[in-house]
């Protein structure tokens, strides 16, 4: 799972994609492999998509290079609601149950409640509760050994598109093996992701989706350059000629791929199969919206096309049940939309609520946002609603109040609440519980799962940050 505050950026808030359409970072890979077999002239498709990695900007260069590689993991919201998450099908996020976490952060006395508490003690950064569990060693025999089987090895390559038999995540190696038909099938049926396995290796390609990057590695950040000579690398040792490795983050990229050891030994099987591969964007909308349920942390209705809006709403619960055989997700559905929920709080390189200052801050900021804006029973419930720039200022500043020198925020953080709402607003728009408006911001109604339930109509301004809200 990805460690969030070693990942941020800084910089305007991105613009959203939705409707699940391909965009122009994902034609132009295709175009740039197009007809190119990576093994026999992968240094022509390799030099065409490095020189336009090399010419984009930051934004283009992220896209381009998830679109020819797919090496993102999925990213799901955590907690389940104690009531089951597919109760309330007709019921709006912004009404529904709540999430209530364990109370892990220490407030100030007098300080206001809130029900999303994270908690603490774990290390710095996004947080990991949950493992990939190792699979038994025996083989399955019984239809429920085998069910389980191939969902531990389907939600493995969901969270880890490359798993070589040799590397972090080679205890699940066997059972990808072992139900390789199987797990290529249902790949190819429900996401229409080819799935390649190898002697030593597994590749699931994963299809172009809009906001991902290629983790840092270390302290260092993917930048166009070096994601160019990522990719020249990467042809290098596919057909094992000498390789440039002086780009700061290449060389500690492919040994963590296992393309390189730690000698610096290439191995040219695992690096063709890190080859790129052009998945087609789908015309069809079962492919493209399970797409999204199986790979975003929220899928709302009005970011659909109409015809993906349709099959969606007439399928909720076959999808449910069959996400839920497949990847071992629950389905929360309400009113806006759907979320596909993990039990287990594992299967997501994000992960919130998650420990660490950015993670307990955002969802605190979350729930204070909620308080404000959620409309009340009976009238309208949009799937979004607009925050009032001096509303996240406020409510920021009552919550680092509150929390931030007792419950140990890091003093970086608290020392300069720019950097601090930036990266904690960075978060929730990662997560999908808020989405940019031009210079603005909207509060996504599933962020309300994580607030507290408003018996009463929260009166605004209620901490001394808060600014009172100008009508109109």
């Amino acid at each position: 799972m990805e460690r969030y505050e070693d990942t941020v950026v800084a910089g305007e808030a991105p613009t959203v994609a939705t409707g699940g359409r391909a965009t122009g970072a994902g034609r132009l890979t295709a175009d740039a492999i197009a007809g190119v077999p990576a093994q026999s002239s992968g240094r022509g498709a390799a030099e065409l998509l490095a020189a336009r990695l090399a010419a984009a900007d930051q934004q283009t260069a992220d896209e381009l290079f998830t679109a020819a590689f797919g090496l993102y993991g999925a990213r799901h919201l955590g907690g389940a609601l104690p009531d089951g998450p597919r109760a309330g099908a007709e019921l709006s996020w912004w009404h529904g149950p709540t999430v209530h976490h364990p109370a892990g952060l220490r407030p100030r006395e007098g300080g206001r409640r809130s029900g999303a508490l994270a908690r603490r003690g774990a290390p710095e950064g996004g947080g990991r509760r949950g493992r990939h569990r190792k699979p038994e060693h025996s083989p399955g025999s019984t239809p429920q050994e085998i069910a389980v089987e191939r969902r531990t090895a389907a939600r493995l390559l969901a969270a880890q598109p490359l798993v070589a038999a040799d590397g972090p995540h080679g205890a699940g190696f066997p059972l990808i093996a072992r139900h390789a038909g199987w797990l290529t099938e249902r790949f190819a049926t429900v996401l229409g992701y080819p799935l390649t396995v190898g002697a030593r290796h597994a590749r699931l390609h994963k299809a172009p989706l809009p906001g991902r990057a290629l983790p840092p590695v270390g302290d260092t950040a993917w930048t166009p350059g070096s994601y160019a000579a990522l990719v020249r690398a990467l042809a290098a040792v596919a057909e094992q000629r000498p390789a440039a490795l002086d780009v700061p983050g290449v060389r500690q990229q492919l040994v963590e791929w296992q393309v390189l050891t730690a000698d610096g030994v290439p191995d040219p099987e695992l690096a063709q199969a890190l080859a790129p591969l052009a998945v087609p964007t789908p015309a069809e909308p079962a492919l493209a919206v399970r797409r999204r349920l199986a790979e975003t942390p929220v899928v709302l209705l009005d970011e659909l096309t109409p015809e993906q809006r349709s099959w969606l709403q007439g399928r909720l619960e076959p999808e449910a049940e069959l996400f839920a055989e497949f990847l071992g997700l629950e389905a929360e559905i309400r009113a806006e939309g759907v979320a596909l929920l993990d039990p287990a709080d594992e299967l997501t390189d994000l992960a919130l609520p998650g420990t660490g200052t950015v993670a307990q801050a955002a969802l605190l900021l979350a729930a204070r946002l909620v308080e404000e804006l959620r409309p009340l029973s009976g009238e309208a419930a949009p799937p979004a609603v607009l925050i009032p720039d001096a509303l996240i200022d406020g409510a920021l500043g009552d919550v680092t109040d509150e929390y931030g020198l007792r419950s140990g925020w890091r003093r970086d953080y608290l020392a300069d609440l720019t950097a601090f709402r930036r990266d904690a607003l960075d978060l929730l728009h990662r997560m999908q519980l808020i989405a940019p408006a031009g210079r603005a911001w909207l509060l996504r109604a599933p962020a309300a799962r994580y607030a507290p339930e408003a018996e009463l109509p929260q009166p605004p301004g209620s901490g001394r940050h808060s600014r009172p809200l100008v009508a109109g």
